[in-house]
């Protein structure tokens, strides 16, 4: 009889067993660690102030939800004699794409309002990461590192926007 239970129990919490390995934890990279695990490269600016590039996993882990700061410098031509205006300006991405071990991703961001041109000066971008969701355990999303979704790995032609 106590086999019965046993065997009858096993079968019972069989799958509550099999499924608690499955189970994926998520945390946010610490700030320390992110520029060791996450590279932005091949960054290029274009005339109204979109931003493309490369998004590099150099961790052991997936990575989502790579949160991008866009700055965009003003720099005046004279700094001895600047203007009363800063047209500077930050912005935030997030690309929720899933990029596995030692993957990429591409982004594209167009700001809402293109960027100025004005006289005096000229602009100057730069991105870099400011936070990322790291994933252990579990399966890996079936379309991890494919761009399925938002446009990660998508062609130039069809890039992913904000």
């Amino acid at each position: 009889m106590r086999l019965i239970l046993a065997i009858a129990f096993a079968v019972a919490l069989g799958p509550a067993a099999v499924r608690a390995d499955v189970v994926a934890e998520e945390r946010i990279v610490p700030e320390d660690r992110v520029a060791q695990d996450v590279e932005v490269r091949d960054v290029r600016v274009h005339g109204d102030g979109a931003v493309s590039g490369t998004i590099v996993n150099r961790s052991q882990a997936r990575l989502r939800e790579v949160r991008l700061l866009v700055r965009h410098l003003w720099l005046w031509d004279n700094e001895f004699h600047p203007g009363t205006d800063d047209r500077s300006r930050a912005e935030y991405l997030t690309v929720p794409d899933e990029i596995p071990p030692g993957g990429r991703g591409e982004f594209t961001y167009r700001p809402a309002n293109p960027l100025p041109e004005a006289r005096g000066g000229h602009f100057e971008t730069d991105v870099r990461v400011s936070s990322v969701v790291e994933v252990t355990g579990g399966p890996a999303s079936p379309t991890a590192g494919t761009g399925a979704g938002t446009g990660m790995g998508r062609p130039p032609e069809a890039p992913l926007e904000r």
